[in-house]
């Protein structure tokens, strides 16, 4: 009798551990299929983001600082420029979010990108008729949508608020060049 009722708690144990495993099986899976999603995303984000940059040229911040200071005034193709940036920005955001989701560790601070990307009042113009097309609500939206139009000048303004007047640098060689 006493083998027997053994014998029914150590089934009982093993029935319990096979469902745990099972669990611990369904979990890995899940965790598996997040990363493969990530990954995906990253590799496609990755091929567009050498697309948008070919048809950016070399050197957008010129247009992106005219977007910043006279943005009426952008031309067409400045204007082309800057849906190329700006798109990217919001593809590396949200890839970001999706290797946070998936439990990898982000070399980057999300937040400091949305500021940067989304702190003037063009790029957050842009971002609302974007999202309208869209219809975007995740956290990202969210963020992006909280950013302050003002974020990026106030920013230089208060980086510039703590040099003196005699702050001006340059490299050693352009010194000698100018005397």
């Amino acid at each position: 009798m006493k083998a027997d009722k053994l014998n029914s708690w150590l089934t009982l144990g093993a029935n319990i551990g096979v469902v745990i495993g099972l669990f611990l099986v369904a979990y890995q899976i899940r965790q598996d299929a997040d990363l493969t999603k990530a990954q995906l995303f990253s590799e496609s984000t990755d091929s567009r983001r050498e697309w948008n940059q070919a048809m950016m040229g070399s050197a957008p911040m010129k247009v992106v600082t005219k977007s910043i200071e006279r943005p009426l005034e952008l031309t067409l193709e400045e204007l082309q420029i800057m849906d190329m940036y700006l798109l990217a920005a919001v593809n590396e955001i949200r890839r970001l979010e999706l290797f946070e989701a998936a439990g990898l560790n982000v070399d980057a601070d999300v937040e400091n990108l949305e500021v940067f990307y989304f702190g003037s009042n063009f790029a957050k113009a842009w971002y609302e008729e974007y999202r309208d097309d869209e219809k975007q609500g995740d956290r990202a939206d969210q963020r992006i949508r909280g950013v302050r139009s003002d974020w990026i000048v106030t920013y230089f303004d208060r980086v510039l608020g703590r040099l003196d007047e005699d702050a001006g640098q340059a490299l050693l060689r352009d010194q000698e060049v100018q005397e």
